[in-house]
């Protein structure tokens, strides 16, 4: 099949970097990928050619990938699978090769690389100002924990990365603070004789809430913890920005909230509530990145694992 793609936008060769083999015809480097030989007469396709080179047979060329271009140019608060698109496609193999594109100033929510074969190779391309980018934790309510925020990318696929946008875990969510009691003495005045006052001591306990936990910064929003009362709640977090904790009313020992942390980071904690969340990863198979093209890793924020 004709090779679906040639070079990005900003001009790197997505051929060279997807390992794909050239041949010099007329003082020009062409890149192909289908072989065939001439055998009884007919010509067939190969699917792999092999040269000897210092006594031992190399393997030099492999064609039997199906090869895609997929470009991501919407904005989209669910996940896009790379296994799903293939199979969308009619074909049900596992050996691919193909370039992913986030353009278009768009921000997905998550990307899901798949798990193809082991010579499988993606190419994968974020244009400046796009984004893989994950939902925040919720803050936690008064005496919970804040939630963790969400994965931007998983692949057990190998890929090449070219990232000039931003890929970014969820920040997580903060912890909830706590509510208290507060409890004070008062003289109480009660009639006690013809014409006379008499006092007694009475223990008065007041209420006094905490605030709840901030939103994690991601896309889409996340909510804030709920306070021990509205006006003690936790800000959600926005797309680039985390939720502020609710504070907490004076006169106990209630605390605030903790803030929602920045996309990569971990929500904050506050002493005597709930726990802080923690961010989401931004990248979840770092060890299938085989290489890097064009803008290299740029800006990646959060955790990069397995």
């Amino acid at each position: 099949m004709a090779i679906p793609y040639d070079t990005t936008n900003a001009g790197t060769s997505v051929r060279n970097a997807l390992r794909h083999s050239s041949i010099k015809v007329g003082n020009t480097w062409q890149h192909f990928e289908d072989v065939q030989v001439k055998h009884s007469g007919a010509w067939r396709d190969v699917k792999e050619v092999h040269v000897k080179s210092g006594g031992s047979w190399r393997l030099v060329h492999e064609g039997e990938h199906f090869l895609f271009n997929a470009t991501l140019n919407s904005n989209s608060q669910g996940e896009w699978s790379l296994s799903s698109y293939i199979s969308g496609l009619g074909y049900g193999g596992n050996k691919i090769k193909g370039l992913v594109t986030v353009s278009g100033s768009v921000t997905r929510r998550q990307v899901n690389l798949g798990n193809f074969s082991s010579d499988s190779l993606i190419y994968l391309r974020l244009e400046t100002n796009n984004r893989i980018q994950a939902r925040g934790g919720n803050g936690g309510n008064v005496g919970a924990n804040g939630a963790n925020g969400q994965r931007a990318l998983y692949t057990r696929t190998n890929f090449v990365l070219d990232n000039g946008g931003i890929i970014a875990g969820g920040g997580g969510g903060g912890a909830g603070g706590n509510n208290s009691n507060y409890s004070y003495e008062v003289q109480q005045a009660y009639g006690c004789q013809k014409g006379s006052t008499c006092y007694r001591q009475q223990t008065i306990t007041e209420f006094i809430p905490g605030g709840g936990g901030g939103g994690g910064a991601g896309y889409p929003n996340s909510s804030g913890g709920s306070g021990g009362s509205n006006s003690y709640n936790g800000a959600g977090g926005q797309f680039n920005s985390r939720g502020s904790g609710g504070d907490a009313a004076s006169g106990g020992t209630s605390n605030a909230g903790g803030d929602g942390g920045n996309l990569g980071q971990n929500g904050q904690d506050q002493s005597g509530g709930g726990s802080p969340g923690n961010s989401g990863n931004a990248i979840d198979g770092w060890s299938y990145r085989t290489n890097v093209s064009g803008n290299n890793d740029g800006d990646i924020r959060g955790p990069k694992v397995n």
